[in-house]
């Protein structure tokens, strides 16, 4: 709830006479622009570091002309229609893997990306990060033009640089690069190292899959990609891998996709797969874990180890682990965990988190290879681009020979070690001996600072490329507009310096692809841009793995160098929002709650209740911002962070995670945050042993959206056991599902009443219009993974602002709709419930009938609706909401921008020209994405010549909907009986929310399902 400003005991003209301290603070808190100072964080000064790029969504207040003269067309072009948007295929690269994607785009203006249904990776769906990348191309703090030595300069200044520089071909060069899977780009890769015979290539990731491939090497002899196909398995084990996680897993989308298909319940008589979670921090993947081991990270290692014993004598290729022992041998999970698996045989998946140590990964390789998963649940791919050298050990000898002198010339793309490199390495240091340090960045960061040249990179929305998903398939990277501030992409980067001289993208790029489309090129070409993908099927090649002759040695040897993790653990983990800070400047997903946590903008030291006594840290209690700050020290480098009690969690380990407390780079990203990775090293990349915690007697304000632990009584998010649900199917309904004890409810199973208790009286059918759709949506608790991408793609199609930290903290974030999380059991390890809440649209909506105003109705298709220009701000409506959905504006950003001097074309191009814009003082919520409904029924009406404005079912999608990898919303009408959204609403699991309030709410539920071992339960 918004927090209330106490008013003045008197009007406020004779306030406004005595100008005294109460009415000077009133004043100051409600009405900035009119007030002599802004007290208010939400300040001139700070404004623009708390918004960022984000302003273009905070309410622009009028699109000025431009100053120049302009022109209207004089030969229209064909396919553009003023006002109706068009639609183009292109792919977004998240490291070496492409995800399809489909982009909006105004008049040449890109305003919002969308799966692609034909592309493998997306499905039509996208992730947090995906939705926010069109805030990145925005960013107006992203680097603008090249820089030699600070000073501004030039890309054909580069280009004459380099054509001298590198006329040397003999010079020790050193190319450092980001995960690239462009066939383009590693076509130049390799005539640089053709060109150069001194040249060496790294590709550097601070998280990435350098432990996986090392992996399969230990096991196979060969480096593979490993590929879960999770909608095939039945039974699913996994080690602290958070692969529902965009952060934890770069495949994350197709991986929700067909996670949650395999557990679609349709009727008591459906199965749903059983998914076991061993970990140490409560990730989004572990909370949909129908059974969940809390364990510290440095133990991962010997617990598989115990159930790799444990199947030895069952299955072939494990006798390495035949007899061994350790403390885990006698665990509980282990011989339940081993008869699961066994009768399971080629219908299960293991696998572990990226980060763990190589010998975890060939271990999980070799049981499933035993298990006979390899070629059925799970796949290996030999991938053209991975390199044979393991990129961690080159990236630490490149460091010793910049250290020795040994290199000439450092090239980076992408890539930002001086920030990320672990810190025992010394990146920064290293690189300061080099004679010339070339980087290619989107900001003019920690890295391009120590570079000689910088130059700035073009966004992927802006510039020509191509790839690979992360299966295979072969995609091109369409530009939507020209670059912002006349970037360089990664291919032309490259390819001036090997020719000395600029290139263009789209020329590089059908360059390659001529090799590809050998007949017919133009046609193949233009098919591929159109559909954003060359062949739907296409994959790297499959290999038949089998285990290498040399693993057992191997393995016995790993094994028993494996020790307990004794002390207290510290684990380094990427951000949810940020990854390894290279989104640490998107407002949106700053001010996104932290799925688990709800934490805005900031990162914090989780640790279990348990540790937290131990350390006498205070756990944040309901309405406390205040939180305790404590020190880690790691082998005699110390972090201090805010600490935060996570049910949960592992005890006697703590975990962080990287990419704050930036400085220099934008406004969002500076300070923001504490930067925590001082205290990773190459031996402690995932975690560190025997660390030292201790209170500071300091403490910390930190925003979190949400910290009720429990549902107060209330049944807002009913689940139940598979088992139960086939017990009674209709769990869900009020009589059986609700408690005799709970409020109000006694009463109707006394009187044998069907329906529950209503506080408000009962009301007659509302009668609508012939011939118009009646709107509503359905939610399935059941697929949801609160991963949080409806709340960014909401935010990015209704131009809904940022609000920054200060105002989060007031409980004043404007998200049309958010992500409830609840935690249910013991505190020590619970379990976790997600539960998105949009506005519900109710029937008998307590908002409509308190307006003084009749600002907010219900329209003829049965939505409830704003009328901005009416609402006076009385904030009726959100105090009588019991579902809490209604926003408020407090601040007017717009004018604070428009007065800051900074560029404004940038923030017009961001926003969606067909949602109005918001100012102070209006109430505003979700609408059903009511553009996207009213622009289908226009064309409706046009293809059907007025005979009906009753779009077919499927053909209106809300941005929630469209972009949820899930597919956990539906919506459509409900009047048409053969909709999707009629369907799921027939359903014996579905439910109101707070139905006893008889608001009749458009939105309802279908309840969340479990499929726990019955003897772990």
């Amino acid at each position: 709830m918004s927090e209330e400003v106490k008013s003045p005991n008197y009007w406020k003209s004779l306030g406004e006479l005595a100008k005294n301290e109460e009415y000077q603070k009133f004043v100051e808190r409600e009405f900035p622009e009119n007030a002599t100072e802004l007290n208010d964080e939400v300040s001139r000064r700070s404004f623009l570091r708390v918004m960022g790029a984000s302003i273009a969504l905070a309410g622009f207040a009028a699109c000025r002309r431009p100053v120049q003269k302009i022109m209207p067309y004089s030969d229209m072009p064909e396919e553009v229609t003023p006002g109706k948007p068009l639609y183009y295929a292109s792919a977004m690269p998240f490291q070496d893997a492409l995800t399809g994607i489909v982009v909006e785009n105004h008049e040449g203006r890109p305003g919002k990306i969308e799966g692609n249904d034909m592309h493998p990776a997306s499905k039509g769906n996208t992730s947090a990060f995906g939705q926010a990348e069109i805030l990145n191309m925005y960013d107006p703090d992203r680097s603008r033009y090249v820089r030699n030595d600070g000073e501004r300069s030039s890309v054909s200044a580069f280009a004459k640089f380099c054509a001298n520089h590198f006329s040397n071909t003999d010079q020790n060069i050193a190319f450092v690069s980001e995960a690239n899977s462009s066939l383009t780009y590693n076509r130049l890769k390799e005539q640089a190292l053709n060109q150069f015979p001194n040249a060496r290539w790294i590709t550097y990731e601070a998280f990435g899959e350098d432990n996986a491939l090392e992996g399969t090497n230990i096991a196979f002899g060969q480096r593979l990609r490993t590929v879960n196909h999770f909608d095939t398995a039945n039974v699913i084990v996994s080690f602290d891998d958070d692969f529902l996680n965009p952060a934890g897993d770069k495949n994350s989308v197709q991986n929700t996709k067909e996670f949650t298909s395999g557990r679609q319940v349709s009727s008591p008589e459906d199965g749903m797969s059983r998914f076991y979670a061993i970990e140490s921090t409560f990730s989004i993947t572990g909370s949909n874990a129908d059974n969940r081991l809390r364990i510290k990270s440095g133990n991962i290692g010997s617990f598989i180890y115990a159930l790799a014993a444990e199947l030895s004598g069952s299955v072939n290729g494990l006798s390495a682990f035949s007899g061994y022992n350790n403390e885990f041998s006698d665990h509980e999970w282990i011989p339940v965990l081993a008869e699961e698996l066994l009768e399971n045989e080629g219908e299960s998946i293991l696998t572990v988190g990226s980060e763990h140590q190589p010998e975890l990964h060939a271990t999980i390789a070799a049981i499933n290879t035993a298990l006979g998963n390899a070629g059925e649940t799970v796949t290996y791919h030999e991938v053209d681009h991975i390199d044979d050298q393991n990129n961690r050990e080159a990236f630490a000898t490149l460091v010793e020979d910049l250290n020795n002198g040994e290199i000439d010339t450092v090239v980076l793309t992408g890539t930002n070690p001086a920030f990320t490199a672990p810190a025992d390495l010394n990146f920064s240091d290293a690189l300061s001996n080099a004679t010339e340090v070339i980087h290619l960045s989107d900001y003019y960061d920690e890295t391009s600072k120590q570079a000689s040249w910088h130059i700035n990179r073009a966004h992927f929305l802006e510039a020509w490329s191509d790839g690979r998903s992360y299966t295979g398939s072969r995609s091109i990277v369409q530009p939507q507009i020209e670059p912002l501030y006349s970037g360089v992409s990664e291919i032309e980067f490259l390819s001036t310096i090997l020719n000395g001289e600029p290139a263009e993208g789209y020329d590089l790029v059908q360059e390659t692809w001529q090799s590809y489309f050998s007949s017919n090129f133009k046609n193949q070409w233009e098919q591929t841009l159109h559909d954003g993908i060359a062949d739907e099927e296409e994959t790297y090649p499959t290999v038949s793995a089998s285990l290498s002759d040399e693993f057992s040695s191997q393995a016995s040897s790993f094994i028993n160098d494996t020790a307990s993790a004794e002390g207290m653990e510290l684990v380094i983990r990427p951000d949810s929002k940020v990854f390894d800070g290279r989104f640490a400047n998107n407002g949106w997903l700053q001010e996104l709650p932290e799925p688990m946590t709800k934490i805005t903008w900031d990162n914090v030291a989780l640790m279990s209740k348990k540790t937290a006594d131990e350390l006498g840290v205070e756990e944040a209690g309901l309405g406390k911002s205040e939180v305790e700050i404590v020190s880690i020290t790691v082998d005699g480098t110390t972090v201090e962070l805010p600490a935060w009690v996570q049910p949960g969690h592992a005890d006697d380990s703590i975990t962080i995670t990287v990419g704050y407390g930036r400085e220099g780079i934008g406004r969002v990203a500076n300070k923001t945050g504490v930067d925590t990775y001082p205290l990773r090293t190459t031996s402690n990349m995932l975690y560190a042993s025997d660390i030292s915690v201790e209170k500071t007697g300091s403490t910390y304000e930190i925003a979190c959206t949400q910290d009720h632990n429990s549902m107060e009584g209330r049944s807002l998010l009913r689940h139940a056991t598979l088992q139960e649900y086939r017990e009674d199917p209709h769990f869900s309904t009020y009589e059986s599902s609700y408690d005799a004890e709970m409020p109000g409810l006694s009463y109707a199973e006394e009187h044998g009443e069907e329906d529950p208790l209503s506080i408000f009286n009962p009301i007659d059918e509302q009668e609508y219009p012939d011939g118009e759709p009646q709107w509503g949506m359905s939610i399935d608790l059941n697929a949801c993974t609160g991963c949080g991408v409806c709340t960014i793609a909401c935010q990015a199609e209704n131009n809904i602002p940022v609000v920054g930290k200060r105002e989060v903290s007031r409980g004043r974030e404007m998200h049309w709709i958010r992500n409830d999380r609840y935690y249910e059991g013991d505190v020590n390890n619970p379990k976790a419930l997600h539960q998105p809440v949009p506005c519900m649209h109710c029937e008998m909506a307590p908002c409509e009938q308190v307006c003084p105003v009749a600002a907010t109705t219900h329209s003829e298709d049965g939505m409830n609706q704003m009328t901005y220009n009416r609402c006076i701000g009385t904030r009726y409506c959100a105090n009588n909401c019991p579902y809490k959905v209604r926003r408020f504006n407090f601040f007017n950003y717009s004018k604070e921008f428009l007065t800051s001097g900074d560029d404004p074309e940038i923030v017009q191009m961001a926003m969606n020209p067909e949602v109005s814009v918001r100012f102070r003082g209006v109430m505003e919520k979700c609408s059903y994405c009511v553009q996207r409904v009213n622009r289908a029924k226009i064309q409706t009406d046009i293809d059907t010549n007025g005979a009906t404005m009753k779009p077919e079912d499927g053909s209106v999608e809300t941005a929630c909907q469209q972009a949820c990898p899930a597919d956990a919303i539906y919506f459509g009408d409900l009047t048409d009986p053969d909709s999707e959204v009629v369907k799921t609403k027939n359903n014996n699991r579905n439910y109101l929310l707070l139905e006893e309030l008889n608001t009749r709410p458009r939105t309802s539920y279908l309840s969340e399902l479990s499929n726990p071992n019955p003897k772990l339960a």
